[in-house]
């Protein structure tokens, strides 16, 4: 059953009218006369792995906000097929990410962060990365947070692409499309025809149930999805930093459980689509972070909603336009108790968000060798409010604050080939930002086809990333307001070079440096307290290398290797969390038996320093996934293994936590059951 707190959210959808369609997952529950859904949707994993392809022409709109292959996209761009993403039994997005060259990801037993090319600043709640579904904007408008794991509103099962555009986007997309851009494709009704069902069983006595329909109401193609997930976690587990007899020795006993619920909705009729989810996440924190008593309850809930509305129109050959429009809720909840231990105080956080986005753009290629595009784009945010509080013995309010702000945009870009082998891409985009204060971001990218397998790329931008409504007015007990923040910005330079020699084989090679102006870091101050504060310049160069072997329907193999240097501009110091290496290592196999598939991935994350500067030791994981699903057969099951020999690793710790380091996971399994009515 989904809580009951889940209709507050919905409320102001309801109210404003934009996503009554969500009332439509009523139909889970109850027979349908919906005609038969598109045979050929089906497909075995594996061949649809090897079917789709990832470079060369597969079709793409993130990179350029327009339909277009990837090797003719201004940047270079990472793609995951949703048939790649169930054969490597990859749980959340997160892990998804981690498979993309110069992606890694720290965990903090509460959130799970994303790191780009050794960039990952504590307390930042990845919001130097933007999140899309289906296009629409997803970081939501008090923390600008894309954080990626099980807290993430989609169900990774409803995954059908995952676009990844490494580097600066903020000439297309404005705020927070600094280490990159990250597009969900969901899958559409034909892909999930039908009723269909599955269930899961995992370590720490994870049990999740999921269910999916697609087919047709009248003229409209639906599908629906929902998933509900219970976890209890580690039974135990062991912080260094309080190991004290009046800390339980460090032992947090049963304080790692979890409660998960996302419900999605898709629909689409002529030239409409609409796009919904809506999420509820309680997650418990063992790790005492932000000062609260150890071994005592701290949770923390997010409520997510969003619904988005999109039209295209072709009004010619040389003209087309698209437009959105969506609604957006977030809700925040934490609960900690605090000092004195012999009467705690309970505090609690709240933070609220609603808004209200939207977008028009026009295409234009009637001018020969050109495609041009321009487009306006607006986020007005009707509410931000943030309260923190202790309860007891008497409230005492720190932060009680409510807001309004907005932004909008106006973006240009030019598509212009030259000649045959060259393409020029020229883009510019100037924000309003919610402080009223202007941004321009610029960018330029040439292509040249050297040869029939060989394609250069190159290119300059800029991006932005302005101060977010936690970092400008939340205070507690134990950080203060940044009263003075300041927008920071991003300069890239990038150089790729392709190379596709034939159908089965793609390389691409990587050489980038980023240089971040004024970046705003989650720091201490003398007294104990923390503060978000502008703390100088950071540079980050290196190299990425990935390749990909496809031998006829049987292996499928890809690999990368990405060498970083990421330094603080003022200390010279290695910035926190920023891996010196990256290697990973992915394969498909054909199974023994008619519609098995073998996922294997393996990951390796070299060295990194802690926040006080210690190094963490290089890790290597193994994972593996065996899935049975006979094609013509109503069942599948799947076992997935992680970690399978058992490393012991751990991730920097931020400063809100009184351990510098702390300890992930060791082997864990899932065991998945689906079938199909």
């Amino acid at each position: 059953m989904l809580p009951a707190s889940l209709p507050g959210l919905v409320r102001p959808f309801l109210a404003a009218g934009r996503c009554a369609a969500l009332a439509g997952l009523a139909a889970l529950l109850v027979p349908t006369a919906a005609g038969a859904a598109d045979a050929d949707g089906t497909a075995d994993d594996l061949a649809e792995v090897l079917s789709q392809p990832v470079a060369g022409a597969s079709r793409l709109v993130a990179p350029a906000k327009v339909d277009q292959d990837a090797s003719e996209a201004p940047s270079l761009v990472y793609v995951r097929t949703g048939g790649e993403i169930r054969a490597q039994g990859y749980r959340t997005l997160a892990e998804v990410l981690e498979s993309l060259p110069g992606v890694h990801l720290r965990q903090d037993r509460a959130y799970t962060y994303v790191g780009v090319r050794g960039v990952e600043r504590p307390g930042d709640y990845s919001s130097r990365l933007l999140l899309l579904i289906d296009g629409a904007r997803v970081n939501e408008a008090i923390y600008d947070s894309a954080t990626a794991g099980r807290e993430f509103p989609l169900d990774v099962g409803l995954i059908d692409r995952v676009e990844f555009i490494p580097g600066p986007g903020s000439a297309l997309y404005g705020t927070n499309a600094v280490l990159g851009v990250v597009n969900i494709v969901t899958r559409g009704p034909s892909q999930l025809p039908g009723a269909a069902a599955t269930f899961e069983l995992g370590s720490g006595a994870r049990r999740k149930f999921g269910a999916t329909w697609g087919g047709d109401l009248g003229p409209t193609r639906v599908l629906l999805g929902i998933a509900s997930e219970r976890a209890r976690g580690q039974a135990s587990l062991y912080f260094p930093g309080y190991d004290d007899p009046s800390s339980h020795h460090g032992w947090a006993i049963g304080r790692d459980g979890e409660r998960n619920d996302k419900l999605f909705a898709k629909a689409g009729w002529g030239g409409w689509s609409l796009t919904a989810v809506l999420s509820e996440r309680l997650k418990d924190d063992p790790t005492g972070a932000y000062g609260v008593l150890f071994n005592e309850r701290s949770d923390s809930l997010d409520r997510y909603g969003l619904a988005d509305l999109s039209y295209v129109q072709r009004l010619n050959d040389a003209q087309e336009v698209h437009a959105r429009l969506g609604l957006g809720v977030y809700a925040y909840r934490g609960f900690g108790l605090y000092e004195p231990a012999d009467a705690p105080v309970p505090g609690v956080t709240r933070a609220d968000a609603r808004w209200i986005a939207g977008e028009l753009r026009h295409v234009w290629s009637g001018w020969r060798g050109h495609r041009l595009l321009i487009g306006l784009e607006f986020q007005r945010n009707t509410r931000q409010s943030l309260y923190a509080a202790d309860l007891d013995p008497a409230p005492q309010v720190y932060t009680d604050t409510t807001m309004r702000s907005e932004r909008y945009a106006l973006f240009v870009n030019d598509e212009w080939q030259p000649a045959p082998r060259w393409r020029l891409n020229l883009g510019a985009r100037v924000d309003r930002q919610l402080d009223g204060h202007t941004a321009a971001s610029p960018r330029i990218a040439a292509l040249w086809s050297a040869a029939p397998a060989w394609t250069l790329k190159l290119q300059r931008g800029s991006a932005f990333r302005e101060p977010n409504a936690s970092e400008t007015g939340y205070q507690d007990g134990g950080q203060v307001v940044g009263t003075t923040l300041r927008a920071e910005s991003l300069r890239s330079s990038e150089l790729t070079a392709l190379w596709r020699p034939s159908a089965g084989f793609d390389a691409s090679l990587t050489w980038y440096r980023l240089d971040l102006s004024d970046s705003i870091n989650f720091v201490d101050l003398p007294g104990g307290q923390q503060v978000y504060a502008n703390t100088g310049s950071a540079r980050a160069s290196g190299v990425e290398l990935e390749a990909g072997l496809q031998a006829g329907r049987l292996l499928r193999l890809r690999g990368s290797w990405s060498g970083q240097r990421t330094r603080d501009l003022t200390t010279g110091a290695v910035l926190s969390d920023a891996p010196r290496s990256l290697a990973k290592l992915t394969a498909t196999l054909s199974g023994p038996w008619p519609g098995a598939t073998l996922g294997l991935n393996l990951l390796r994350v070299g060295e990194r320093r802690t926040l006080a500067g210690a190094a963490l030791d290089p890790s290597l994981r193994l994972n593996a996934q065996l899935t049975l699903a006979p094609l013509g057969q109503p069942w599948s099951v799947a076992l997935g293994l992680y970690n399978l020999a058992n490393t012991r690793y751990a991730d920097p710790a931020g400063p809100e936590h009184r351990d510098d380091s702390l300890a992930q996971d060791g082997r864990s399994a899932r065991l998945q059951l689906g079938w199909s009515f």
